[in-house]
């Protein structure tokens, strides 16, 4: 849930239609959603979705701030 979540969240940054603020502010809101459901045996996935969502937000900021 909590992929597909983000990944819609990721879609619509990208999109133009996600400011750098609401994007941030909804992955938060997506991870606060999931902790009290987590299992010790999920943070390693967890922890690489993250970076592939911080790594995709990092390079879309850099694209627009050179544009």
């Amino acid at each position: 849930m909590y992929e597909q979540e983000t990944r819609e969240i990721m879609r619509r940054f990208l999109a133009g239609k996600l400011s750098f603020p609401d994007c941030i502010a909804a992955l938060d809101a997506a991870l606060a959603g999931l902790i009290p459901n987590l299992e010790l045996e999920q943070l390693h996935d967890l922890r690489a979705l993250m970076l592939v969502n911080n790594e995709q937000v990092m390079n879309e900021m850099a694209r627009r701030g050179t544009t």
